[in-house]
């Protein structure tokens, strides 16, 4: 019997809780078919109707296999068809022949962890720093996964409890990021400041981490921001505003992309997203989101105002 219902491309029906938990959910059949996903998962490429077990590295495959004969609970760490980095924890369901998975994208830890690598003698004061914001991220992720792994139901005052974690572990990670970049000023070839409060750019994408994320990084560099998690929105600012934009950052090709490239014959645009958008215009460069490289970020910022301001002086 199939499971998944047809031109679902979340599969079976989940609860609304579930769905737009922060958390990707995977939930698979008997074979380890994904036959449901929420929004989080989908977000992240996991697609219904893949077979699990073909999508893991071959390490991750048999942790895997050996925690579902066993108690059908645990946790391992893999790829998800060769892209990006993910902790899954594994837990069974009211019904014997599903299992259930929780997904922590590790992909934007781990390029922090890269960066931090490549910092030579950090001072004492940035590693206390960093010290007390990796211990309350760490913190944080392991209550998330105590409450995962104690129930297999997310509800009520659970369910808040794991947002604000996921809220607060977002919030670490935006500090730690702040920091690596102030200890980096001096050291990057962004670092001498490229940006201007006199520079304002548009940043637009669904995600409220993601946008502050990026926010802080150009005001790190003394560009003026203005952030919407909402196109509609940012549509109307667009409208009363317009005029005083120098770039738009956008998480997709969509109609206020298409409405910026025609309200200005000078608006450039930057798309960050994990495929390659349809609009042909000299006016738009792209940049991959999944996972976002921030030095690579702020370089092509860079590259991209000084194409459109000629050779600074």
């Amino acid at each position: 019997m199939n499971d998944i219902p047809p031109n679902q491309p979340t599969g079976v029906t989940l609860t609304d809780e579930v769905f737009t938990t922060p958390v990707a959910y995977i939930l698979l059949d008997a074979t380890y078919l994904v036959i449901g996903i929420n929004q989080k998962a989908a977000d992240a490429d996991f697609r219904v109707g893949d077979r699990l077990t073909d999508c893991l590295e071959e390490d991750a495959k048999s942790s895997f296999l050996q925690l579902a004969d066993a108690s059908g609970k645990g946790t391992f760490e893999s790829s998800y068809n060769q892209k990006g980095r993910f902790e899954f924890h594994v837990s069974p369901t009211a019904e014997a022949t599903r299992t259930q998975l929780w997904a922590f994208d590790l992909s934007e830890l781990r390029l922090i962890q890269s960066q931090l690598q490549q910092l030579k003698k950090p001072e004492r004061k940035f590693l206390h720093q960093m010290g007390n914001l990796v211990s309350s991220t760490i913190g944080y992720v392991e209550l998330v996964e105590l409450m995962l792994d104690e129930s297999t139901v997310l509800s009520g005052e659970r369910l808040v409890a794991i947002k604000r974690y996921q809220g607060e572990i977002g919030t670490s990670l935006r500090k730690t990021e702040n920091i690596i970049q102030n200890e980096k000023r001096g050291a990057m070839p962004y670092s001498g400041n490229f940006g201007s409060s006199t520079q304002h750019v548009l940043v637009v994408h669904p995600d409220p981490t993601r946008v502050e994320l990026l926010a802080e990084l150009l005001r790190s560099q003394q560009y003026k921001v203005t952030t919407f998690s909402d196109t509609e929105a940012a549509t109307k600012f667009a409208r009363l505003n317009g005029e005083f934009l120098n770039l738009a950052i956008l998480s997709e090709s969509n109609k206020l992309a298409d409405y910026l490239l025609k309200a200005s014959d000078t608006l450039q645009l930057l798309i960050c997203a994990s495929e390659k958008p349809e609009i042909e215009n000299s006016r738009v460069s792209t940049i991959t989101d999944k996972p976002l490289d921030m030095n690579e970020f702020l370089s092509k910022v860079q590259e991209i105002r000084s194409e459109a301001n000629g050779p600074e002086h």
